[in-house]
């Protein structure tokens, strides 16, 4: 007996990365995964293509979230079809074996089971549950997202395309109107982020116009809904810790930013390598820098909120790459220094580094400009790129080359170079030990680092307001 899981996804990163792990982390093995993907601002679709696994089915396709769902449907082998939002992830690692045991001993077209909601970047953090479910009035659903249902049913059935975010409730009451057997287990089967379309303050107006039409579609009325609605108020009330597994904290880190050790970076083929500080938090805001190939070292103060971590300054965790570099050179191929490399700069790394490099000069002109330049210039594979750019146009850089080059790894060291060689004077301890080296740092070059500040600060207060924590 197979098992068909849908996954939409579109601006999907980070999260659909601890969705992915969680389906590949199930031990029921006749299982599959169709990911239908759209165009994406982010890197998601970078990700997805880099997925390799013979239970993965990819599909490209242009559409609404349900146009998509069906076009998922048709896909699937299964017997049995189930949904896994891409920023969602199955409860535990038996969830799909507890499903198809049931599946085969009630003979049953749907399997449901219940939900947990988590905080959007947190799933060890429980907002509420939705469990001990019971179907006894007519408006009364399980959760979509803890649904599963025959292929024959769903082949019948499909959603509706005339509706943006309550399609579901629609097909939920149209198949359960119809009398079709059904089996709960009272177990939890997906934890569920908060900050979906249905369950985003934003479009809770809108759900509310396309549930009302849905309930008077099915011959309920509005007090049926704010019965409906006002059941729901027991998922707080009745909401209890779960105990937290070693699945659940791996499914979590999965899409948490990762750390590389210095000592680490001949360990590794593929990634971009970068500082967790104030600027690439806030760039990666506007520019979705950060991709499945990112790897950090915590560099400043905001590094502290992916835990206890010691800040490690861009110029020292360079010194420990080279002291890696020159004791590995045999094992190295190419050493490429892209950008700009002032004489002081050079002779410093002519001195340091005992490996053979080439130095490909990059001005610090406009992104456009600079992805020219890096289209004409040639790497190969298995090489490692350092980078000398400040932040985000070596990350921009970075990403376009990793596209044409996937095995090459990169390094965004920014200025570290130049504080190194003594072109750009050290920071005096005091500004380093009080968490000042920006404000040493505008000394030089000081317009273009000012207004690098200044919208950086304003990126900042944008996300603090956004409540968007996903680089984190």
């Amino acid at each position: 007996m197979k098992i068909s899981i849908l996954m939409c996804a579109k601006n999907s990163m980070p999260y659909i990365m601890s969705s992915v792990n969680s389906f590949l982390k199930q031990n029921y093995k006749n299982k599959e995964l169709i990911i239908i993907y759209s165009k994406s601002k982010d890197n998601t679709e970078e990700y997805i293509n880099s997925i390799n696994h013979s239970n993965i089915k990819k599909f490209s396709f242009d559409g609404r979230i349900y146009k998509a769902l069906n076009f998922g449907i048709k896909k699937s082998k299964g017997d049995l079809v189930g949904l896994l939002h891409s920023d969602d992830v199955f409860f535990e690692k038996n969830t799909l074996e507890s499903i198809a045991q049931e599946y085969k001993k009630s003979k049953s077209e749907i399997i449901f089971g219940n939900i947990v909601y988590s905080e959007k970047n947190n799933i060890l953090k429980i907002v509420r549950m939705w469990d001990r479910i019971k179907i006894n009035k007519k408006f009364d659903l399980p959760p979509h997202t803890g649904t599963f249902i025959s292929k024959k049913i769903l082949e019948k059935e499909k959603y509706k395309n005339n509706f943006d975010i309550s399609a579901d409730t629609e097909l939920l009451l149209r198949i359960f109107n119809k009398k079709i057997k059904y089996s709960y287990i009272n177990k939890f089967v997906t934890i569920m982020r908060v900050g979906g379309l249905s369950t985003n303050l934003f479009f809770l107006l809108k759900k509310m116009s396309e549930d009302l039409k849905i309930f008077k579609k099915y011959n309920l009325n509005v007090f049926d809904y704010m019965q409906k609605i006002f059941s729901k108020l027991k998922q707080l009330i009745n909401s209890k810790k779960i105990k937290i597994t070693k699945y659940h904290k791996e499914i979590n880190d999965s899409s948490k930013v990762k750390f590389l050790k210095s000592k680490e970076i001949n360990k590794v083929e593929g990634k971009i390598i970068s500082a967790l500080n104030l600027a690439f938090i806030t760039y990666n805001y506007k520019f979705n820098l950060r991709s499945h190939n990112y790897l950090f070292w915590p560099d400043g103060i905001f590094s502290k909120h992916v835990g206890n971590i010691q800040k490690i300054p861009g110029r020292i965790y360079f010194k420990k790459i080279i002291k890696i570099l020159n004791s590995h050179k045999k094992k190295i191929r190419n050493i490429f220094i892209v950008g700009n490399l002032p004489h002081k700069s050079k002779n410093w790394i002519d001195k340091n580094l005992k490996v053979s490099y080439k130095h490909k000069k990059l001005s610090y002109g406009n992104i456009r400009i600079l992805k020219k330049e890096i289209y004409r210039m040639k790497f190969s594979n298995n090489s490692i790129i350092i980078l000398t750019l400040p932040t985000p146009k070596q990350e921009i850089i970075a990403n376009s080359i990793i596209k044409k080059y996937p095995k090459i790894n990169i390094i965004c060291i920014g200025g570290s170079i130049n504080i190194l060689s003594g072109h750009e004077i050290k920071t005096p301890t005091f500004f380093y030990k009080f968490n000042l080296e920006w404000l040493w740092r505008l000394k030089f070059d000081t317009r273009r680092r000012i207004i690098r500040l200044l919208e950086s600060g304003f990126l900042y207060l944008r996300l603090r307001l956004s409540g968007d924590n996903s680089i984190y």
